[in-house]
């Protein structure tokens, strides 16, 4: 017994030594690793700040008298002069027979698409995906639209190919006819009073527009949106006049120092879009106590800022664009000259670059067709390191 006991020491205790040697083994070797190296990078450096605005347009609020009114025009659409917006409908015989039209509307499209070949189980998974769609991006404008494809193609399979589908569009065609003369005697059109962008939401800050951004301060851009006004009853949205549109905000008077008027500068909305606009720097005011109004204008994506009023962005001064390499491996020559050693082959070969600018652990360095590359094999450490040296790997 005491024998096995004396055994069962003996083994832990070389166990112990083993696992020891093993540890200092491996801090030895990875301590004294003869090559260490790391792919340099693209990488890009952006000078840039968030800041809050408002988006300014020229822009009149469109009002109703009555009830019973529907818009009929989607957020953002494009209207002519003249074209239909809303319509209102005077009894309840009149909205029963507006949403008879819009069901046989739906109908002619659902067979339309099943007579060109679009079978229902390819519509289904298509209206499963605009459904998925509009309520990711809270778009309810075609929202009934989307719940009758799901139920004629998803649910009651109602919308399935019998043969007689042209029949059945011409004998709907001539319902919806009959039904839209019958219209004119109890439904009214609101129109459009000029061509422009229309949006469904109002703020209280229509009457801002672009002639109250001239010669702004920062204590008078902050007088134009103090206080809203009132919209008064019946307001059934707003249309916007022309295509350009203006993004207000202060700034630092450091920062705004680096826009130039008449020039160009890029422009990120983060909750609006993924990409840069290219937005005209159209004016920048005296400093007030630090502070610069700043006037931004584009003469795009006007659908897609109609109905916006405060907008968090990123305006970007400039950008860097160059190789990353970690600053361990950037070296120092007798003149004070940086370099990094480039693995070419077996040979460590010695480098000239130029720091464009700092990144935390990393520097952001010019590529140049005769020096240092993206994809280049940057030495960070190897023994015996100099320019021509062969290195083990």
């Amino acid at each position: 017994m005491e024998r096995s006991d004396s055994l069962i020491k003996l083994v832990s205790v070389l166990a112990f030594i083993a696992l020891a040697v093993y540890i200092g083994v491996s801090l030895f070797t990875s301590w004294n690793d003869p090559l260490q190296t790391v792919i340099a990078t693209g990488a890009e450096l952006r000078d840039g700040l968030e800041t809050t605005g408002h988006i300014v347009r020229e822009e009149s609020v469109l009002t109703a008298t009555g009830s019973n009114i529907a818009v009929t025009a989607v957020e953002g659409a494009k209207l002519a002069s003249g074209e239909t917006l809303a319509v209102q409908y005077v009894g309840a015989a009149a909205m029963e027979r507006a949403k008879e039209i819009n069901d046989i509307q739906q109908r002619i499209r659902q067979l339309t698409d099943l007579k060109n070949g679009r079978d229902s189980e390819d519509m289904a998974k298509k209206t499963m995906l605009q459904l998925s769609e509009a309520v990711m991006g809270r778009d309810l404008d075609d929202l009934y639209s989307i719940e009758g494809d799901a139920d004629a193609y998803i649910i009651t399979g109602s919308a399935l190919a019998t043969g007689g589908e042209d029949a059945e569009i011409e004998r709907l065609r001539a319902e919806l006819t009959r039904l839209g003369e019958v219209s004119e005697a109890d439904t009214v059109r609101i129109t459009a009073p000029f061509s422009g962008t229309f949006s469904n939401t109002t703020d209280g800050y229509e009457e801002v527009g672009p002639e109250d951004l001239e010669n702004l301060t920062p204590s008078g851009l902050r007088e134009l949106f103090s206080t809203s006004k009132s919209v008064g009853v019946g307001a059934v949205g707003k249309m916007v006049r022309g295509i350009r549109w203006y993004y207000v905000t202060t700034l630092s008077e450091a920062d705004a120092s680096k826009l130039r008027v008449g020039g160009y500068a890029d422009v990120r909305f983060s909750r609006t879009y993924s990409a840069d606009l290219t937005m005209y720097v159209q004016s920048v005011s005296t400093p007030e106590k630090g502070e610069c109004a700043v006037v931004l204008s584009c003469d795009s994506y006007m659908q897609d800022v109609a109905a916006i009023r405060e907008a968090q962005a990123e305006i970007i001064f400039g950008s860097i664009t160059g190789v990353s390499v970690p600053r361990a491996a950037v070296h120092l020559d007798e003149d004070n000259n940086t370099f990094v050693y480039v693995l070419r082959g077996l040979r460590a070969i010695s480098v000239p670059v130029k720091i464009l600018a700092e990144s935390g652990d990393y520097y952001i360095m010019e590529e140049a067709r005769d020096g240092l590359r993206v994809d280049d094999i940057v030495i960070l450490r190897a023994n015996n390191l100099y320019d021509g040296a062969v290195v083990e790997r």
